[in-house]
């Protein structure tokens, strides 16, 4: 098992306070959906070191959840005590004290699961679990598995989607992403994209996606993603990037509208691009979109400079690195 990374006073037994801080992820878009037999889901995605999920479990006389989310860990904290068959749930506070705001695009769900996961069974036991294992206790993964084995990793994930009678789907590559690049995560001010029972209502809408369309994105990754990465090649990673996202959103448009989602998204796509934005893409189901930058000065620059655009909306505009790292335990 590969845990994630630990403090250095994480083997001591007597440690009962756990601090987990995991990064969040952008989602280019699925591979597949609608395949009877073959693999479904799938995807690409980049792990993020800000906003980050931080979850601590500080030690108290009777278990109980506080502060924002709490309702969502005290339903994982549970899941956590059916999966481990434990009595009861430990005696310790589970507090999130660090996330961003939830159905942004930035899978919140998932890493909040993870981290409640993690959290208390290391306050529990001396370990943790392994990357597929969490994801089972909270019921995480159903169709995409890049920020479950991101929260483990970190980095450029790539799963390939699941068979019929797989619970999650496997990890088919994971790479470092260039520290000095800069990702600007583009937003309006308080709205969300689709979650919940409108999510699932949103995929029994939608066609499947041919097996030709599937090849095509899987020759995206392989033939000009990868390399681009492995090269460290700006331009070529992000029209990699760029072009996966359209096609794989284009999959959508019976939902969307066009390849993001409405038409405000699909012309604030246009307007970044404009702009002179590279490797322009929305994350998940919105409204969270990004674009990247080859330095930390080219990404301030464009954030300064930026206008509004005609939709009226404020926006906020955040500039992040890409974690190599995946989540840290603390202890103390």
């Amino acid at each position: 098992m590969n845990d994630p990374h630990v403090t250095p006073d994480a083997q001591s037994t007597s440690a009962r306070n756990v601090s987990v801080s995991a990064p969040t992820r952008l989602h280019f878009g699925l591979l597949a959906f609608g395949n009877q037999e073959g693999r479904n889901f799938g995807g690409v995605g980049l792990m993020l070191k800000k906003p980050r999920v931080k979850v601590k479990a500080k030690a108290s006389s009777t278990f109980s959840t506080t502060g924002i989310y709490a309702e969502r860990l005290a339903e994982f904290a549970e899941m956590w005590r059916a999966y481990t068959k434990a009595e009861q749930l430990p005696n310790c506070t589970l507090k999130v004290t660090q996330a961003p705001p939830q159905h942004v695009g930035l899978g919140l769900g998932t890493q909040l699961g993870l981290s409640t996961a993690e959290a208390l069974q290391r306050f529990s036991s001396d370990s943790g679990f392994s990357a597929m294992e969490r994801a089972i206790v909270v019921n995480r993964a159903a169709r995409s598995a890049v920020g479950t084995y991101g929260f483990e990793f970190g980095g450029l994930i790539v799963e390939r989607g699941r068979l019929p009678n797989e619970r999650i789907s496997p990890l088919e590559c994971r790479m470092e992403f260039p520290k000095k690049w800069r990702i600007a995560l583009v937003r309006p001010e308080g709205a969300s994209g689709l979650s919940g029972e409108s999510e699932s209502k949103a995929f029994t809408d939608i066609p499947p996606i041919s097996q030709r369309t599937t090849d095509n994105l899987l020759d995206i990754i392989q033939s000009q993603l990868l390399p681009g990465l492995t090269a460290h090649d700006f331009n070529q990673t992000t029209e990699a990037i760029e072009s996966y996202g359209r096609l794989a959103g284009s999959c959508f448009e019976a939902v969307q509208g066009g390849p993001y989602n409405g038409r405000v998204l699909n012309n604030r796509v246009a307007w970044l691009k404009d702009l002179g934005a590279r490797g322009v893409g929305q994350s998940s189901w919105g409204p969270t979109l990004f674009c990247f930058f080859d330095s930390k000065e080219a990404a301030k620059q464009f954030r300064r400079n930026v206008p509004n655009d005609e939709s009226g909306q404020k926006l906020i505009i955040d500039i992040a690195k890409p974690d190599n790292r995946g989540a840290v335990i603390g202890y103390s």
